[in-house]
């Protein structure tokens, strides 16, 4: 059994702690973490958690229980901070995406966590979508051959995203899928918002960007939540032309599992793809709870993430300067 702390008991937090950790028998959330009395006080109602398994700090909990590990569903602008308060006081964690705004902040925080042998997982569970482990064997078995051209777009009028700032809040979905699917790294990123950005701050609804990867893969990216269009599924609507085919990823309204091939002659077959046995951020956890206890790696380690919040940066910095920016290499 893994006794963890939960940080972060807003509206996201109850959905962790209503929707997710009932799926497991093998953890137990022994403490609950925020700042705010009146979160604390809402969520005990909304969950009927026991009031005394609140705690006002990390280091509290953690004292308090003797729990080995934390999730963090915490506001994005608390990310970075949290992460170095759990690290620091020797717990695993599973924090949400971006785990940070910019690549200093990542490699330092991904450091931190590799000098003291902590498990440090990023919730980057567009990867757990039973489509993405498919498409990306389709790709590495060179399934049509290969990759001249792909575009990616994603709609939907979503309030979360629409009141935020985009890349920061949606497109770092996409970047880590990027990376995820191609096995590439990303060169530079040229983005033009929607809204003017200066900040990771500033709100814009959408932007539309030109990724390229190594190899000098380019992808054609959109997305967008305003407007009237078929609402894509969240991982968005892929399409990936090969030499000799055309893969296809989701379809409108909504189907995050259609995945068909297309050769030159017009024929489309419709791929297979399997259940998983979790589905997206339990998927995530599965694997956190798995790398704690000492098999196998979580999902999207830190450290690794650090090269998606590197596209996350170049893309921030573009769409401030309207120049196509470079992706910081290590």
């Amino acid at each position: 059994m893994t006794d963890l702390i939960q940080i972060g008991l807003g509206p996201w937090g109850i959905d962790w702690a209503t929707k997710i950790l009932p799926q497991f028998t093998d953890a137990k959330v022994t403490g609950w973490v925020d700042a705010s009395s009146g979160a604390r006080a809402a969520f005990v109602a909304e969950t009927g958690a026991d009031p005394a398994t609140m705690y006002a700090t990390v280091e509290e909990a953690l004292e308090a229980t003797g729990a080995v590990a934390a999730i963090a569903p915490v506001a994005i602008g608390a990310h970075a901070a949290v992460a170095r308060q759990v690290l620091e006081a020797g717990a695993h964690l599973l924090l949400e995406k971006p785990f940070a705004l910019d690549t200093a902040t990542a490699r330092e925080l991904a450091g931190l966590a590799a000098e003291r042998g902590l498990v440090f997982g990023i919730d980057q569970n567009y990867r757990i979508f039973p489509a993405a482990p498919v498409v990306r064997d389709l790709l590495e078995r060179q399934a049509v051959g290969t990759i001249r051209r792909v575009s990616l777009e994603w709609h939907r009028i979503h309030q979360g995203v629409r009141d935020s700032n985009a890349l920061v809040e949606l497109a770092i979905h996409h970047f880590d899928l990027m990376r995820y699917l191609f096995g590439r790294e990303a060169v530079a990123i040229t983005c033009v918002p929607v809204r003017p950005v200066q900040s990771a701050q500033d709100r814009t609804p959408g932007a539309s960007l030109l990724v390229e990867l190594d190899g000098g893969l380019t992808i054609d990216y959109v997305l967008s939540s305003q407007g009237v269009d078929a609402q894509t599924p969240w991982p968005g609507v892929w399409r990936i032309s090969g030499d000799e085919g055309l893969i296809r990823w989701g379809a409108a309204p909504d189907d995050h599992r259609a995945v068909s091939i297309s050769n030159g002659d017009g024929n489309t077959t419709a791929i297979e793809v399997p259940e998983l046995p979790l589905f997206e951020r339990a998927g995530v956890l599965r694997a956190f709870i798995d790398a704690v206890e000492g098999s196998g790696a979580p999902t999207s380690p830190a450290a690794d993430n650090a090269h998606s919040v590197a596209m996350l940066e170049a893309a921030l910095t573009s769409a401030r300067t309207g120049k196509s920016t470079r992706v910081e290499k290590w």
